[in-house]
């Protein structure tokens, strides 16, 4: 059975998604493949997810899969992962897919969220899950810079493709992505900022840098026409840097209609 499962998690605690060495702290992957063979006696594949989050950054739509020789009915797998996951992690769907479909190689798009908390005072409530900026921020001005990120086109100025580090990949390693959705908003008489992207794939670090970056527009340390060069030269020397991890968020990733998988 090929077994997909929509995964939500607190990163806080955890070193990202993507399993490591044991001494380098717990990953979302190694607790959901130490529950899974739990439930399952060690009969199941390892875990693919759609997207590798950096250590820190939070999920409300990850996805992934698996597969295993147990015949057991999604609601079964539902309850028995949600039993022995930590709390920090939690299943929200289960689905029995056609051998063919993979979490990473069959989705078409995924969607992240990036929350700011924008008020001279911190909030406790938002702390695990936006990043404080007590600086007066133009949002329109964020959304404004956020047009010269649509389509497709290098993003190499804020981030790297996740193979770099792959000794079987050796490159030349591509950072064109096609940027289907950017933008800045603030709902109305409200502290919180988000910034909502969504791409067929993004480079590792690029979602913070270009908030990190879009946040000098707002600020007016950085003119639109100088983040529009940012972008055209795809050079990662500019004064954007990365926004902390916990104010980032996986929210959704979207596959191809004959999966059915986007009509949870």
């Amino acid at each position: 059975m090929n077994i997909a499962c929509g995964i939500e998690y607190d990163g806080t605690d955890f070193r990202g998604f993507q399993r490591q060495a044991v001494n380098h702290g717990p990953t979302v992957q190694g607790a959901l493949e130490s529950a899974i063979s739990r439930v399952s006696d060690g009969a199941f594949s390892v875990v693919n997810g759609a997207g590798r989050t950096d250590a820190g950054v939070h999920a409300s739509g990850q996805v992934i899969t698996f597969s295993t020789q147990l015949q057991r009915e999604p609601a079964v797998w539902l309850r028995a992962l949600n039993a022995v996951l930590p709390n920090t992690v939690a299943v929200r769907w289960v689905r029995v897919m056609p051998e063919r479909f993979h979490a990473r190689f069959s989705a078409v798009s995924r969607s992240y969220r990036y929350t700011i908390w924008n008020d001279l005072a911190p909030s406790a409530l938002h702390a695990r899950y936006s990043y404080h900026c007590s600086k007066a921020v133009d949002v329109d001005l964020m959304n404004q810079a956020c047009q010269a990120l649509l389509g497709e086109k290098d993003f190499g100025a804020f981030g790297h493709s996740p193979n770099v580090s792959n000794p079987l990949k050796p490159g030349p390693h591509s950072c064109v992505r096609m940027m289907l959705e950017a933008r800045c908003t603030r709902p109305e008489a409200n502290e919180l900022i988000y910034c909502d992207f969504t791409a067929n794939a993004f480079l590792t670090g690029q979602v913070r840098r270009m908030v990190g970056t879009l946040l000098l527009v707002g600020q007016k340390r950085l003119c639109l026409e100088e983040f529009f060069e940012i972008v055209q030269r795809a050079e990662k020397t500019h004064p954007g840097s990365a926004a902390p991890s916990h104010g980032l968020c996986l929210v959704r990733v979207d596959y191809p209609e004959k999966f059915g998988v986007n009509e949870r």
